[in-house]
Parts: C-alpha cells; structure tokens; sequence
C-alpha cells in the first residue's frame, strides 16, 4: 500500500474513539493531520462527561456511518473494549499513518493502529487491535497476534512470532524467529536473543525473566 492510498483510506470514513484520554487524543490530533480535516466525531467513555463524549460504551447510540477504534494503550483492553463495541453492532475501523512504510496491506485490519514512520515489511500477518508506535521497524514473515503492542521504535526481526496481547516496548530488539509469549511484556530497551514463555516480563541486554504475573482474560471476543 503506498502513501496515497493510506491517505485515502483516513479520509474514507469518520471515526468514534472509544477512551476519551491522551492516547485517544493523541489518536484524534494524529488522525486530524493525516486527513487534513477533523474526522472524528466525538469519544466513547466510561468514565469522561464532556460536550465530546458521546456516551460509554454499553450505552450510547451508534453511529452507524463512522467507523470506531478502541483507542487504550494495553493490548488486552483494546481487545475488550473492541469486543464490547462490535456486540453493539459498531463497524471497527483503522488507522494508517500516511508516511508510514507497507509492504503488507494493513488498511483492512479491524480496530489496529499503525502511527508515524513506522514500517511493515512483507507477509506480515496482523491480528486485530494491534497498535505499532512511530519508528518501529517489523520485519519480514513476523506474526503480530490480536492485540499486540509494539512501542516507539522497537525492531522486530523476520519470522518472529508475537503472542496475543504481548507488549514490546520502545527501543527493544526482538531478534528473527524469536516467540513472544501471550501477554508477554518485553522493557523497555531489551534485546530478546530467545523465545519468551506466556505471562511473564523480561528485561536487559540479553533478555532476562523479571517477573511472571497472571494471565487477564484472554478469551477469544
């Protein structure tokens, strides 16, 4: 997909997100650049009561002719909150950074956000909800599972497998064909020379084990 046609693809709907805090305004101030035009038509909140939030989730009215993104910066609740909203009947949308770099069409992917100059190679395989930072580089062959997290330039090298709502965080280095874990958390920095086991957080230069903790719901929405 080339620049112009992820340009289209921002101005080819309006778009309700769902968590009115700074990452969705980070979202909606992002969007408003790479359409040109403010096209979101308010938030979807919880707990936020202001002249911009349509409602919560459960609750408010539709709007049928926008498209919605879960706008939350943790893997597991984009993937809830995603679930709640598509039970509403809401279209889930995408959100595709113009000056990004694609060698894998990701326009179509429900619910995912890929912000800045970040870059995809080819035959990625991108799950839904997944949210990649600006800067961060995936390589060829890497599976990003539902609801993964990849932070500010973070390199994720070919063939790699990342584990649904698994969290890479800015500037690690997941080295080719390494696993990550379901729900696993790699710091910020780290360098993962091998596979990483579900559940647990790992750290520094090579990757160590630092903490296991308990797996959320991870139950197929």
């Amino acid at each position: 997909m080339n620049k112009a046609d992820a340009m289209d693809g921002a101005r080819a709907s309006d778009y309700v997100l769902a968590a009115a805090g700074g990452f969705g305004r980070e979202v909606r101030a992002w969007l408003q650049v790479y359409a040109g035009r403010d096209v979101v038509r308010g938030f979807v909140d919880d707990v936020t009561v202001a002249d911009h939030v349509l409602g919560p989730i459960d609750t408010h009215e539709v709007v049928r002719d926008a498209v919605y993104v879960a706008c939350l910066g943790e893997g597991a609740s984009r993937v809830a909150v995603g679930a709640r909203l598509l039970a509403r009947g809401a279209r889930l949308g995408t959100v595709v950074a113009p000056m990004g770099h694609y060698a894998t069409q990701v326009d179509a992917v429900p619910g995912a956000i890929f912000l800045g100059m970040c870059s995809i190679s080819s035959n990625v395989s991108v799950g839904r909800f997944v949210l990649v930072q600006g800067f961060a580089c995936i390589g060829h062959d890497v599976l990003l599972e539902e609801g993964v997290t990849v932070g500010s330039h973070a390199f994720i090298g070919g063939g790699a497998r990342i584990g649904r709502n698994a969290t890479i965080h800015p500037h690690a280095t997941v080295l080719p064909r390494v696993r990550i874990g379901a729900g696993a958390i790699v710091g910020a920095g780290a360098v993962v020379v091998k596979d990483v086991p579900d559940h647990v957080t790992v750290f520094g230069n090579p990757a160590k084990v630092i903490a296991v903790h308990k797996a959320k719901d991870e139950q197929a929405s």
